[in-house]
């Protein structure tokens, strides 16, 4: 996925619970508190962080000058050692994980993939209530 506003309107739709609307020719997210363009999620560090805050994603510097985001436990780590921990035990049905170049569209990226993640489980356990 590239960074841009398809991205960030995906965020804002699925992670803020936000709705976007055009006006003016302009991306606007409608917030509990009022409007605002669209925030650059993917391209700008502070708005991607309100991301990683919002899902307790980990941001790790990796070699190449690659960012590594992991969407893992809601409720977030409690030390390095819980974070060694939950990667060696392997169980990320509702993980989301990304590595690239920019921090930002890592986050994002790991975001998404935690929400499509969830919702296919969430399919499927309607699917299997019917």
């Amino acid at each position: 996925m590239r960074p841009g506003r398809e991205l960030d309107t995906l965020i804002a739709k699925h992670i803020f619970n936000h709705d976007v609307i055009i006006k003016r020719k302009i991306p606007t997210e409608v917030t509990p508190v009022g409007e605002r363009p669209l925030r650059e999620y993917s391209k700008e560090i502070g708005a991607a962080f309100e991301v990683a805050k919002k899902l307790n994603i980990s941001l790790i510097p990796i070699e190449g000058g690659q960012w590594f985001a992991l969407a893992g436990k809601t409720e977030g780590f409690t030390s390095p050692a819980d974070f060694i921990s939950y990667l060696s035990a392997g169980n990320f049905i509702d993980a989301g994980a990304a590595v690239n170049e920019s921090p930002s569209l890592s986050i994002c990226m790991a975001a998404m993939k935690a929400i499509e993640s969830k919702m296919a489980r969430e399919t499927q356990t309607a699917q299997a209530l019917i």
